[in-house]
C-alpha cells in the first residue's frame, strides 16, 4: 500500500512572521541606505568647492590676480567669461576652456554640464541640468565682495586673511524660476554669485516661492556649505549670525568673526 506523504508549508502564522521580519529589515535599512547617501552627497559636495577654491591658487599663482565674477580675465584682454569659466583649466576642464576660445558664450560652451560644479544633493535642477534647454547650471556661486568685477588677487585683497573669508558658497541651480548659470557672463541675477544684490544672510533650504536669487541658500538642513579662501570647507548652521556672515564675506573690514562662525 502506497503512503501519499504531504508536503511541509508555511502555516499562515509563520508567513506572516516572515513578513514582518521583511518589514522590519526593510524598514531598519531604509533609513541607513538614506543616511550614508547623504553623506556621499555631502563629501562629493566638500570635494567639489575644496576643488574650486584651490584652483582659485592656482590661478592667483599663474596670472598673479583672482578672475572677476563676470568680465575680462586678465584684464584688458577681450576675453568674456565667468570666475567658474577662468576656473575650467585647473579643475581639468581644460578642452571645455580651449573649446570656448576666450569667450565663455562661443560654440555652446555655457551649455555644458560641469560635474565639479553641481551639488548631488541640490534638487533644484532643472530638466536635463539646463535652463530651459540653453544654459547649464551650477550648485555653487562666488563671493562677490571678493572678486567683484575683478582686481583681487591673494593675499593683497584678503587683508582679514584667507581663513576668514568666504569665496565659495552654495545657491540652488534654480530659485524662485530664475537660474544660477555658471557660464552666464553678464552681471544679472542669473550670474553665479550672491552678496551683489543684497548682503543678507544666506537661506536655510527655502521653498521655490520664498527662495530669493540675490541670496545664497543651503541645499541641507544641517547648514550651507561654504569654501574658504584657504581651501577649507566649512558646514555653516541655521545659528549663525547675519553680522557674522557679513563680517565672512567682506574680505577686509578688520573686525573678528563672531564666535558661531
Amino acid at each position: 500500500m502506497i503512503r501519499s506523504r504531504k508536503r511541509a508549508g508555511l502555516t499562515l502564522i509563520e508567513l506572516l512572521t516572515l513578513l514582518g521580519l521583511f518589514l522590519f529589515l526593510v524598514g531598519f535599512l531604509i533609513p541607513a541606505v538614506f543616511r550614508v547617501r547623504v553623506a556621499a552627497g555631502r563629501t562629493q559636495s566638500i570635494n567639489n568647492l575644496k576643488q574650486m577654491a584651490l584652483a582659485l591658487h592656482s590661478v592667483n599663482d599663474a596670472q598673479r590676480a583672482l578672475p572677476p565674477v563676470v568680465g575680462e580675465f586678465p584684464a584688458n584682454s577681450n576675453t568674456r567669461g565667468t570666475l567658474h569659466f577662468y576656473l575650467l583649466p585647473y579643475i581639468e576642464q581644460d578642452p571645455l576652456y580651449k573649446l570656448a576660445d576666450g569667450n565663455v558664450w562661443n560654440k555652446g560652451v555655457y551649455s555644458q554640464q560641469v560635474v565639479t560644479f553641481l551639488n548631488p544633493e541640490d534638487k533644484t535642477a532643472p530638466p536635463n541640468g539646463l535652463y530651459e534647454g540653453w544654459l547649464a547650471t551650477t550648485s555653487y556661486a562666488g563671493n562677490w565682495m571678493v572678486f567683484k568685477l575683478g582686481g583681487a588677487s591673494i593675499p593683497r585683497t584678503f587683508r582679514d586673511g584667507t581663513s576668514n573669508t568666504l569665496v565659495f558658497a552654495e545657491r540652488y541651480q534654480m530659485c524662485n524660476g530664475q537660474p544660477t548659470g555658471w557660464g552666464y557672463a553678464s552681471l544679472y541675477y542669473w550670474a553665479p554669485m550672491f552678496a551683489y544684490y543684497s548682503k543678507a544672510r544666506f537661506q536655510m533650504t527655502p521653498s521655490q516661492e520664498d527662495c530669493r536669487p540675490a541670496l545664497a541658500q543651503a541645499t541641507g538642513r544641517a547648514g550651507i556649505q561654504v569654501a574658504l579662501g584657504d581651501g577649507s570647507v566649512r558646514l555653516l548652521n541655521d545659528a549663525l549670525s547675519t553680522l557674522t556672515w557679513h563680517l565672512a564675506c567682506d574680505p577686509a573690514d578688520g573686525m573678528v568673526l563672531g564666535n558661531d562662525f
